[in-house]
């Protein structure tokens, strides 16, 4: 009887750790489609229909084709790197300043919205695998949020240290504002931002004011963004430079 009870105790056990495992895969994986595939998807659906009420010639029926052909293979890309992921296979050595500056010229290219990106002394040259992601989706989800939403002209994007033990991510444009109001319905992006946040131990907030732009901040313990053998290093460039 003991051993049939304890038997069922540890079968329950079991099947609990696994539906966390499988929930956690879940909002993981929704996650993912939405920052990788939905809103590219979305990005297109406004472009055509901004072209639709646009009168054009054959050049820029040409070059609005590109545009979708261009947004297309990023879609595929973005499927093919999740697979990878979901697989646990590795992807390419480039760093994540390296890879924002790409988002940036391809958000530029798109937007035609002027998009700056200071680094600023102390922020880390190696992020943890996971720390790279998490801030490059954040700050992919922030600029879609300006290009839909913001009418926006500049953004501004800072990587900071901001005390000897934390980093600061900042994306600021000057559009006309956004609705903070804790009643208003969140989407999704902005709860995938957040999480994004909590993964790495850190805090985000969304600052705006009508007429005045939006201000995403994001701040994160340098313990869980950096590999350990870096952040004494870190460390001591902050302290130096108070």
């Amino acid at each position: 009887m003991g051993t049939s009870t304890n038997a069922a105790r540890g079968g329950m056990r079991t099947d609990s750790r696994h539906a966390a495992i499988e929930r956690a895969v879940r909002t993981q994986l929704a996650r993912e489609l939405h920052d990788r595939v939905a809103q590219t998807l979305t990005g297109m659906l406004v472009d055509v229909e901004n072209f639709k009420s646009q009168q054009v010639g054959w050049d820029d029926v040409i070059k609005e084709m590109e545009t979708v052909q261009t947004s297309t293979r990023q879609v595929l890309s973005s499927l093919r790197h999740l697979l990878h992921d979901l697989r646990g296979e590795e992807q390419g050595s480039e760093t994540f300043v390296d890879a924002l500056g790409t988002l940036i010229a391809r958000f530029e290219e798109k937007t035609t919205i002027s998009t700056k990106l200071d680094v600023r002394p102390g922020w880390p040259a190696v992020l943890t695998p996971p720390a790279s992601l998490n801030l490059y989706r954040i700050v992919e989800e922030a600029l879609a949020n300006v290009r839909m939403h913001s009418g926006a002209h500049t953004v501004r994007i800072v990587l900071e240290s901001c005390a000897e033990d934390e980093i600061a991510l900042i994306v600021k444009d000057d559009g006309r504002g956004v609705d903070t109001d804790v009643s208003r319905p969140v989407g999704l992006g902005t709860v995938g931002m957040k999480e994004r946040a909590l993964i790495l131990g850190g805090q985000l907030q969304i600052e705006s004011e009508a007429g005045a732009g939006t201000t995403v901040h994001a701040v994160f313990p340098k313990v869980h963004v950096v590999p350990p053998r870096d952040v004494d290093s870190i460390r001591e460039l902050v302290i130096q430079g108070a």
